[in-house]
């Protein structure tokens, strides 16, 4: 069977005439923890946002799917307000908007890859499969694709140690999925596409 990649968004080109009117960008030195994304008419504001942040926004992909990235995408923060004409922010506009804003003020340039990886295809019982998919592909860092056959949504609750060791009460989440959820997940080997950093700038604040 040939697997259903869940990732949205891939290939994406950039619109060139979806730009935001005005954008302002600051280091955050603060050092909070948290990322905050508020989109409200034709506005967007991101605090304690890092770039890699953005460009998974952007392109719709998830964290290991971004390679060649230098580490300050990853550990410095920006808070930015940026604003259109319009009066509402599609999701497909709001990827194009942040695509170049990327291009325009972090001179981000990028290039897609397709490379051989282990994925996972998850079979058996489990609900909204594109939503919990999605969620276990982000903590085992693969990709994780549906081949379950079901539809519609389903409740579910799993209890899992992320880094089990010889004292630990709680399984890893590859022995708590079938005990808990009687959900299989075959390893093979599979085509990911990626998306490779070729350069990246630090903005000038405004």
């Amino acid at each position: 069977m040939s697997p259903r990649w869940l990732t949205i968004g891939l290939l994406l080109t950039c619109a060139r005439a979806q730009t935001f009117d005005a954008i302002s960008i600051h280091r955050d030195l603060n050092g909070g923890l948290n990322t905050g994304i508020s989109i409200s008419g034709g506005r967007i504001t991101f605090r304690n946002a890092t770039v890699k942040t953005l460009i998974r926004n952007a392109y719709g992909i998830l964290s290991f799917q971004l390679a060649n990235e230098a580490s300050w995408l990853d550990s410095e923060l920006y808070d930015i307000a940026a604003v259109t004409g319009g009066d509402k922010i599609g999701d497909d506009e709001l990827k194009a908007l942040l695509c170049n804003l990327l291009a325009e003020r972090f001179h981000l340039k990028v290039h897609w890859e397709t490379r051989e990886t282990t994925v996972y295809a998850s079979r058996g019982v489990a609900e909204p499969i594109s939503i919990l998919a999605s969620n276990m592909g982000n903590q085992l860092g693969r990709i994780v694709t549906d081949e379950t056959g079901l539809k519609g949504v389903y409740d579910w609750y799993v209890e899992w140690d992320p880094d089990p060791g010889a004292d630990a009460t709680l399984p890893s989440l590859l022995t708590a999925l079938p005990q808990q959820l009687g959900l299989k997940l075959d390893a093979r080997k599979g085509p990911m596409e990626v998306l490779v950093i070729d350069h990246a700038e630090r903005p000038t604040e405004n």
